[in-house]
């Protein structure tokens, strides 16, 4: 009962002690503000001068492989996600067609240049024969003109001939009669009658050639004048000389154009014979394949994708975070699964990752309610670690230092 009553006291004294020390209620809040404004004071100072963000991801300029020319798959030269080396051939179509649409449009550039070349003969040759034959109708006329002065020359020389025999007949004429008269009357001699009637004779077929002379005169000139008629028609003919090298010129022009044109079609068809090999744009990474050996593909037609070794970060930033944001600015990544990473802003998008969707918002509906919007950060990666590999796509937190 001693005992008892002597430990009553003590623990009454221990009680007593804890209530002293007890802190007070308003204490134990002023610690948990001072504990909670302590820990955002850190927060904030390690965040000054820093913009960061989760909304971000690794990214490419992925390409879909597509061939520029149809047909069926002979080689896939590649598999599901192989790394490939620019010009590294992905798949082979069959060229067989192709080929001979090559050697076809080979031909006929040949063919075209052979007409070209006669055309440009042809253009040489009319060029000369058209000047030759003006000069030549030209010539013709001035001696058809000559050869009709000859004639009326030769015409008025006949008639002045023919105009003296005239005179020499009827001289003739004259003394036969008078010589007639004579005879009878036994004043002149036979002898000398004989000599009047001979002259006579001989004075009336002077007249008769001369006759036929002016006649044949008058014939030449009348063929002289129709010559010149035909040489006149020549020149009219011969004389658009111009008309006829332009001609022959414009000739050699069209096929020296279809030259052009076959080049071009040779050009289309070795062009058209080389895309029958697809190739890879650039060092990268080829998946999603989907082209298989006997295919049969069509131009333009997705077979795949070219995923480049170059990555680089997008980042959305609120609005609200990019007013000093700017390029060459430094930035910290962090992708998932391989760790941090530095880089810099590259640039900054020219709107809001909304106003680039598919169906952008319209505001003026009525339906507007304000919603931070985020506009998309690209950053370059300055060097990735040996042995990793960046995956487009993966997720990334980033921070950009605004202050530098």
């Amino acid at each position: 009962m001693a005992e008892a009553a002597l430990v009553q006291p003590k623990q009454a004294a221990e009680v007593e002690t804890k209530a002293k020390w007890r802190p007070k209620p308003p204490v134990l809040i002023a610690l948990v503000a001072g504990a909670v404004l302590l820990g955002a004071l850190i927060v904030f100072l390690l965040g000054v001068g820093k913009e960061s963000t989760d909304d971000a991801e690794v990214d490419a300029d992925v390409v879909s492989l597509g061939p520029r020319v149809g047909g069926q798959v002979v080689t896939v030269a590649v598999a599901e996600n192989q790394a490939v080396k620019k010009g590294d051939l992905i798949l082979q179509i069959d060229d067989a067609d192709y080929q001979a649409k090559v050697q076809q449009s080979a031909a006929e550039l040949d063919s075209t240049r052979a007409q070209a070349d006669s055309a440009d003969a042809q253009a040489a040759v009319a060029e000369a024969g058209a000047k030759g034959g003006l000069s030549q109708a030209e010539a013709s006329l001035t001696g058809t003109n000559r050869s009709v002065s000859n004639s009326r020359a030769q015409v008025e020389q006949a008639r002045a001939t023919l105009v003296s025999r005239q005179a020499d007949f009827k001289l003739a004429e004259t003394n036969v009669q008078r010589a007639r008269s004579l005879l009878k009357d036994n004043a002149i001699p036979q002898q000398q009658a004989d000599q009047y009637f001979a002259t006579y004779d001989s004075a009336k077929a002077g007249v008769e050639a001369a006759r036929a002379s002016v006649t044949a005169a008058e014939d030449q000139l009348l063929r002289s004048q129709s010559q010149v008629t035909e040489a006149e028609g020549r020149v009219v003919v011969s004389r658009p000389v111009d008309s006829l090298i332009a001609a022959a010129r414009a000739n050699a022009a069209y096929q020296h154009a279809r030259v052009k044109s076959a080049e071009a079609a040779l050009i289309l068809a070795n062009l058209n014979l080389a895309w029958t090999r697809l190739l890879s744009p650039g060092d990268g990474v080829v998946s999603r394949l989907t082209a298989h050996p006997g295919a049969i593909v069509s131009p333009g037609q997705t077979v795949g994708s070219f995923v480049p070794d170059k990555k680089y970060i997008v980042a959305n930033f609120k609005e609200t975070q990019v007013a000093k944001m700017h390029p060459g600015q430094r930035a910290d990544v962090s992708v998932d699964g391989i760790g941090k990473l530095s880089g810099k802003v590259e640039s900054l998008a020219g709107g809001t990752g909304a106003r680039f969707s598919l169906l952008p918002p319209d505001n003026a509906t009525g339906n507007f309610v304000k919603i931070t919007q985020r506009i998309p950060v690209r950053i370059n990666i300055d060097s990735v670690p040996s042995g990793v590999s960046l995956r487009a796509g993966q997720s990334v937190e980033a921070t950009v230092h605004i202050n530098e």
